[in-house]
């Protein structure tokens, strides 16, 4: 297969094109300054994305720390209703040994 007979699907043969440089200062500075501008606009756009995803965050812990100030008040209810049955059953057993009958 000789070189002239290699056909490069569309989208290569574009990205092979060659660009011709600008010869002129002021054209190069155009499109320096162009580039610059794209490069800007994207850091202003990470930069916002960035952010909101730290306010989303913020807001995720944030209901994570609801939930967890939740859960510690629900086993400190229970350790409280625990100690309590602890108790009753301690003065049930005292009840029930007294009511034995000693001999």
């Amino acid at each position: 297969m000789s070189a002239s007979t290699i056909t490069l699907p569309e989208i290569e043969a574009k990205a092979a094109e060659v660009f011709a440089f600008p010869q002129r200062p002021q054209d190069r500075l155009r499109i320096a300054l162009h580039k610059l501008d794209e490069a800007l606009r994207a850091q202003a756009r990470a930069t916002s994305d960035f952010r909101s995803a730290m306010g989303e965050l913020k807001s995720k812990v944030g209901g994570m720390q609801d939930g967890m100030v939740a859960y510690r008040d629900a086993l400190d209810r229970t350790a409280t209703e625990i100690d309590r049955a602890v108790k009753k059953a301690k003065e049930l057993q005292e009840t029930a040994q007294r009511m034995v009958p000693q001999g």
